[in-house]
């Protein structure tokens, strides 16, 4: 196994506490992630940097209606990095506030088999993070101890893979559930619940009831897609949009998703326009896992997330140096999580090049 590179931190305490930790060890990084972005946001989307604080601050009461302890960690992140508390709603909020200026690259290949399809009997999920290079530096590894608020039960610990700054991503909790995610694409966008705020609220979850009721309870501002498993042996695809809410759900123990809509969600799908990889992508990974049902391992899933057919618009993804560099995109982090034995195997950028390291839950 390789040491990880990647920054990790442990944060414990009150919901204050945890975001002026983050802010204050990682101060470096967020500030490089806020300015990335609006560099992002204003080469897609033409956005100034007043434009975006405008669209941040309408966020935040979404936010804090939510999950009032997690707005209040992002107060902390900002007041401990020395950014404005709407810099930090943008980046949390980033998919949102680019609305249907989302930049034209594919990204993400998720997949999840189940006991009846892995040789452990356990529950596995696993994706590759596919985006911009210029942002592969800006990642974090945190565990996260939490309470609620005085009175309420204790939250879940987390361990997620995330961007500096920014609240949650892929990771899974110490009552069993994982969640790994895909960007998706449609022509309806609005203010409403931003999706990392949503991977957040997944990962604070006690069960995958939980979980689902916080999506379906909530209109999102974008859409995207949720792969969510448990250790007791489930795992269910969500696709959201601002109109609606669908499931995909195998009774043969696999699944796999990419960047396009496969539910009866009746909305117009603009990812199989932007990036149609996403359809070679998701066949390629389920016929994979069709094809080793049974016998499914960590390994298998290791495996099928460094397959290079389609080159360089593969599941492990490789930048097209002939594009802007704000427009290139690859494989930033390789990502297998193993529910049952809550372990998380991370490698970093292309798994084609480089190994995987096994991160415990605790």
């Amino acid at each position: 196994m390789n040491p990880l590179a990647i920054p990790r931190l442990t944060l414990q305490g009150s919901s204050r506490d945890i975001g002026q930790a983050h802010g204050e060890t990682f101060r470096p990084l967020v500030r490089d992630n806020v300015e990335t972005y609006f560099a992002i946001f204003a080469h897609y989307a033409g956005l100034s940097r007043e434009q975006v604080l405008s669209r941040a601050s309408l966020f935040m009461p979404v936010i804090e209606q939510f999950d009032a302890d997690l707005f209040e960690e992002i107060r902390g992140i900002a007041a401990a990095s020395g950014n404005q508390l709407e810099e930090i709603v943008a980046i949390n909020s980033r998919t949102e506030i680019m609305f249907k200026e989302t930049p034209h690259l594919g990204e993400c290949t998720a997949l999840a088999a189940t006991p009846e399809a892995t040789a452990s009997g356990h529950t596995l999920l696993g994706q590759n993070w596919d985006w911009m290079p210029k942002l592969d530096g800006h990642v974090l590894l945190l565990t996260i101890k939490q309470k609620g608020q005085e009175g309420q039960e204790e939250k879940p610990t987390i361990l997620t893979y995330t961007e500096a700054g920014i609240v949650a991503k892929i990771g899974m909790n110490s009552a069993g559930l994982g969640v790994c995610v895909n960007l998706l694409v449609s022509d309806s966008t609005r203010v409403g619940l931003p999706f990392h705020i949503l991977c957040r609220g997944i990962l604070n979850s006690f069960s995958m009831g939980e979980a689902l009721g916080k999506i379906f309870d909530h209109q999102t501002g974008a859409s995207a897609n949720y792969l969510i498993g448990h250790m007791d042996g489930e795992a269910i695809d969500i696709e959201t949009n601002p109109s609606g809410v669908e499931y995909l759900y195998s009774q043969e123990g696999t699944l796999s998703h990419a960047n396009h809509f496969e539910s009866r969600l009746p909305v117009p799908d603009e990812g199989r326009k932007i990036f149609p990889d996403t359809i070679l992508r998701s066949c390629r990974s389920g016929k994979f896992l069709a094809q080793q049902r049974g016998k499914i391992s960590v390994e298998t899933l290791q495996t099928i997330l460094q397959d290079h057919f389609n080159y360089p618009s593969s599941i492990c993804r490789h930048p097209d140096t002939r594009a802007h560099e704000l427009e290139q995109v690859q494989t930033n982090a390789s990502i297998v999580m193993n529910l049952t034995e809550r372990i998380m195997w991370i490698c970093e950028g292309n798994p084609c090049k480089g190994g995987y390291t096994a991160v415990p839950l605790v």
